[in-house]
């Protein structure tokens, strides 16, 4: 893939806001949780599909905080590169092999199916 640093550094800006957008629906849908925790404290069945869900909403959130360091240090080398060469901001290089972008998109898909398996489950427990 080619790029410039420019847009490196967009790029990383708009996945950390992204990231935090997705930290805070992970806190949402852990607060409705608990709401399910402490009304259906003895049913068995839906304490197991809460516990699940409280699992999933951990390694998602897991999974975001990784990430986050990881474009912080991406876009830590961007600037490094950008003061050492300044003129190149805008000129087009290789990237080679970006893996954050397809994590990224594992981590968007993880969010979306997890929010959609768990209304299903909240649409049953209320």
């Amino acid at each position: 893939m080619k790029t410039t640093l420019n847009i490196l550094h967009h790029q990383s800006a708009d996945w950390l806001r992204e990231l935090e957008f997705y930290v805070e629906e992970l806190a949402i849908l852990s607060g409705r949780l608990e709401e399910i925790n402490s009304h259906w404290k003895g049913d068995k069945e839906i304490m197991q599909q809460a516990k699940h869900f409280q699992n999933k909403f951990i390694s998602l959130r897991e999974h975001a905080d990784v990430l986050k360091k990881d474009i912080d240090m991406r876009e830590v080398n961007v600037e490094k590169i950008a003061e050492r060469k300044p003129e190149e901001l805008d000129t087009q290089m290789k990237v080679v092999d970006d893996k954050i972008f397809d994590r990224m998109a594992a981590l968007t898909a993880g969010v979306a199916v997890t929010r959609y398996e768990f209304n299903k489950f909240l649409a049953k427990a209320m």
